[in-house]
């Protein structure tokens, strides 16, 4: 079954295209699926993968070219023209398509070099498109191998160990600004698992306070009891800008909550006192003309590729360590995934074939030799099956190895005139007719 994924990451597209193509808001995710799900054929399989930085849908259809459909698929499912995404949009098909997930899951396609955060969001992706019934024999098994491989990564190399994350390049260039945090106060808006980690690090770096302010004021509680700090309703959040140093922007809301004339109305409060507001959320928190403001030092998620950057390069031999493991393990599942959907079938033909010439070669022996007693001819049915099974072992063998070939098909066909294979039986035994 061809597989096919289709995408745009921080790789491709700044924030600002990133974050017209995101699924993270609400139930977008889930309703995108249904939508995609619904303009695939009967047996189409899809998962889709939306975090801050990257947007891809993984495809398995029996269409031979499901590429052109995926890219419709996937910005139709945002309401938009997939031709509005086009510069930014790559495609990968087969083994390169389960390369790539390999690579997404071990954390090496990320900004963040090994950072832990994808596995989980990767798994989340899988879990909820296989409890909508969008996952089967292709898809399933794949996923599955590239959690097992992200761990892989994470033990048998240092990759993850210590690992930068968006947080700690928030406190690096927040300390960058202010060049200590001792005393400084934050303000985080929302109360997700990014915006405490990053809160978490500033406090670590000395950051004195921390106000949460999140539109379900109880979670907003729960996290500020977690950090040692204070809840306030979330329509209180404008006003605590007098007085934050830094504010953590990662919330769910689809469109932006912090606006220019709400912290223009601040700053003359704030006499020239810096406000470092850093917005890690897609789509967007903070409007960017905000930025503009005197005083007010503005970063999206992208702005901390600099601080990331840096600390890359002490990573990068383990990550060279991890690749390794990374195509090793796609070349095998390719080869095993090949095996199953194009060799099975082939085979099953070959051996139904033989079978097919031992059974018309047993009738005309019968005919024969009739006199013989049952025994004897148990005795013939036992020895002719085994010579069969003899003779196919090593053509088994070898249409196997051929599946994974790169040039599988040219040897899938050979066989196919070799024994004298019609279309027809191919397609009885569950293999799709060569063109």
């Amino acid at each position: 079954m061809p597989l096919v994924m289709i995408g745009l990451s921080h790789q491709s597209a700044p924030v600002e295209v990133r974050e017209r193509l995101a699924f993270t808001v609400g139930g977008a995710l889930g309703d995108a699926l249904g939508r995609i799900k619904a303009g695939l054929p009967p047996n189409g399989e899809c998962v889709l993968l939306s975090t801050c930085n990257r947007t891809e849908l993984y495809v398995a259809t029996s269409a031979r070219e499901p590429d052109g459909d995926a890219a419709l698929l996937l910005a139709g499912a945002r309401g938009l023209p997939a031709g509005e995404f086009a510069p930014y949009l790559h495609e990968l098909r087969g083994h390169r398509a389960v390369e790539h997930l390999f690579r997404v899951a071990a954390g090496l396609d990320s900004m963040i070099l090994g950072e832990p955060d994808i596995v989980r969001q990767v798994k989340a992706a899988y879990t909820e498109a296989s409890d909508v019934g969008a996952t089967g024999p292709t898809l399933n098994p794949l996923f599955h191998r590239a959690l097992f491989v992200a761990k892989r990564a994470r033990t048998e190399t240092a990759l993850g160990r210590g690992a930068f994350s968006v947080g700690h390049a928030a406190a690096e260039m927040a300390q960058s600004i202010f060049g200590s945090l001792s005393g400084r106060s934050v303000l985080l808006l929302g109360a997700g698992k990014m915006s405490e980690a990053t809160a978490r690090h500033l406090a670590a770096s000395g950051a004195r306070s921390v106000l949460v302010a999140n539109r379900t004021f109880d979670r907003a509680a729960r996290l500020a009891e977690a950090l040692n700090g204070r809840a306030v309703h979330y329509d209180e959040f404008p006003a605590q800008l007098e007085r934050a140093d830094i504010v953590i922007a990662s919330t769910a809301a689809p469109h932006t909550v912090v606006h220019r004339p709400m912290v223009e109305s601040v700053l003359h409060a704030r006499r020239h006192r810096p406000l470092f507001l850093i917005d890690i959320a897609v789509p967007r928190d903070i409007d960017a003309d905000v930025g503009d403001l005197p005083d007010v030092f503005l970063y999206n998620i992208d702005d901390l590729r600099a601080v990331v950057d840096a600390d890359q390069a002490e990573r990068r031999q383990e990550a060279l360590r991890a690749e390794a493991l990374v195509r090793e393990e796609a070349v095998a599942f390719w080869g095993r995934l090949r095996s199953q959907e194009t060799a099975t079938p082939l085979v099953t033909s070959v051996r139904a074939k033989m079978d097919t010439i031992r059974d018309s070669e047993m009738a005309r022996l019968r005919q024969r030799l009739a006199h013989l007693p049952p025994e004897d001819w148990e005795a013939i049915e036992r020895f002719s099956a085994s010579l069969v099974n003899k003779i196919a072992h090593a053509p088994t063998r070898k249409i196997k190895d051929f599946a994974a070939d790169e040039r599988s098909d040219e040897k899938m066909e050979t066989v196919r005139e070799l024994f004298e294979l019609d279309g027809a039986a191919a397609a009885r035994a569950g293999e799709e007719p060569p063109p």
